[in-house]
């Protein structure tokens, strides 16, 4: 009897140490996921595939050589092009988000998302720019990831460098 008592004794004793040393961490992930769209969206993994070239959740990538054609065959047609003659600028809107990606000679250099996020969650998200500004410009090794407000809406930018 006296055993079955210290166990319990023993027992209760470690659930109250063990329950003192849990803390709950306070600290808020800079770089949650913060989903405002079904397509894409800005989190940690986002972030690391801009840094590469990648438009994480789409065909859309400048780390390679993907072509206009390889984004049709996934997208399909364009909703929108320009032509200017070297320069041809196309639109998509994909799960009303809009895509524009521009290309010159063939070669797709920069890509740009609109985006439904505020100025503060760009910030907490991406962190301090490289150069300050109403532009958020964050350069890469090769790339540069670019935040630019537009008609109400922030709108990224990636290009390479």
């Amino acid at each position: 009897m006296k055993i079955v008592n210290l166990l319990i004794t023993l027992i209760v004793v470690l659930l109250f140490i063990s329950g003192c040393n849990t803390q709950v961490s306070k600290e808020k992930n800079k770089v949650g996921d913060i989903s405002k769209h079904s397509v894409f969206n800005l989190d940690a993994e986002t972030i690391k595939n801009l840094e590469k070239g990648i438009i994480k959740g789409t065909p859309l990538r400048l780390d390679n050589d993907t072509k206009m054609s390889d984004v049709e065959r996934i997208w399909g047609k364009p909703n929108e092009h320009f032509d200017h003659e070297d320069n041809q600028t196309y639109g998509y809107t994909i799960k009303n988000q809009h895509f524009i990606i521009n290309e010159e000679m063939k070669e797709i250099y920069s890509i740009q998302v609109e985006l439904d996020y505020s100025k503060d969650e760009i910030l907490e998200i991406m962190g301090k720019p490289t150069e300050p500004g109403n532009i958020f410009i964050y350069e890469k090794e090769n790339y540069i990831i670019q935040f630019e407000k537009f008609h109400n809406k922030w709108r990224l930018i990636l290009s390479k460098k």
